[in-house]
């Protein structure tokens, strides 16, 4: 995929306005991602580059003056990176900007938070390793399945690179946790599917896991027609036919798995998880009709609330 470097214009620090990241300041090196999930949201948004991706060379620059400027009014809490993105594609550049970038937060005591499917080079380990209590980690990893991976993910780091940094970030004293997202009906919910996971997981000491299933909107059908094998894509398709059209997160088109199938997988996720000593978090930013059940990875305050392992749990943020 070519890498088209551009200067960004605008502000580099914005304010999330949804779910579980709301009032918190994020920040995307990168519009566009190398990865090319076929599931990724993103990749539908309006002006979502095509077989290329747009880095922002001048953002470490630009956030250096914006974290100087004297009549900057709000205070940054905590800045969660590449929510449209990720911060460890592979391109040498990206991850320099990557870098350079959350060095600038991490030495001025700015906490920050990031969830990828990339692999994490080794001196970001370091970076992290001086700054281990302002380090919030999330590791997407949804299947070991190297035939899921092939289908679903064909850009991102295999699932062995994936636990890999999950160990080195442990060993950091990095808080790390993982989130099964999107889980895919009848491909990556099944009994045997979780075991294996979750098995790999307890190996690296991982205590908690957040789950959530896959979710249609048009943008994201119209790439599953594209890039999915028809059998695969006519199965999935069958699972949401008869869902109506609803607001998830910022989408006001979206459909979702039926609730008696997510209820019945979430159960599944979380008897399997009291097994190994982990504990299942369900996002309701993502599951708008299962009352009271919002996730919270602990980021908004850096805080983590104790729970009992293998408890499927939702509470507010």
């Amino acid at each position: 995929m070519r890498l088209t470097p551009i200067q960004r214009k605008g502000r580099i620090l914005v304010k999330a306005r949804f779910g579980c990241l709301s009032n918190i300041h994020t920040l995307n090196v990168t519009r566009g991602c190398e990865f090319e999930c076929v599931y990724c949201y993103a990749r539908g948004y309006p002006g979502a580059p095509r077989e290329e991706v747009y880095l922002y060379s001048n953002l470490p620059e630009k956030l250096a003056q914006e974290l100087n400027n004297p009549r900057r009014r709000m205070p940054i809490r905590q800045v969660a990176f590449n929510t449209a993105s990720d911060s460890f594609q592979r391109h040498p550049e990206i991850l320099a900007v990557s870098y350079q970038a959350m060095t600038l937060l991490l030495e001025r005591g700015i906490p920050i938070s990031f969830l990828t499917k990339g692999w994490i080079p080794d001196r970001f380990i370091e970076l992290f390793s001086t700054y281990p209590s302002l380090v919030r980690a999330g590791i997407g990893l949804v299947s070991i399945s190297d035939k899921y991976q092939q289908v679903f993910e064909p850009g991102a780091a295999t699932s062995w690179e994936r636990l890999n940094n999950i160990e080195r970030l442990e060993a950091a004293g990095v808080d790390v946790h993982v989130r099964i997202d999107p889980i895919v009906p009848f491909y990556t919910d099944s009994e045997e599917g979780i075991e294996a996971l979750f098995l790999e997981l307890a190996k690296r000491g991982v205590k908690r896991v957040i789950l959530s299933y896959l979710h249609f909107r048009p943008a994201i059908i119209e790439q599953l027609s594209m890039e999915l094998p028809d059998t695969t894509l006519k199965l999935l398709e069958s699972c949401f036919e008869t869902q109506p059209w609803r607001q998830v997160g910022t989408s006001t088109r979206s459909k979702l798995v039926p609730v008696f199938l997510r209820n019945k997988g979430y159960n599944r996720f979380g008897s399997i998880g009291e097994r190994y000593g982990i504990t299942c978090l369900v996002c309701a930013c993502k599951n708008p009709d299962i009352p009271a059940q919002i996730c919270t990875t602990g980021l908004p305050s850096f805080q983590e609330t104790p729970k009992v392992a293998g408890q499927l749990s939702m509470f507010p943020c």
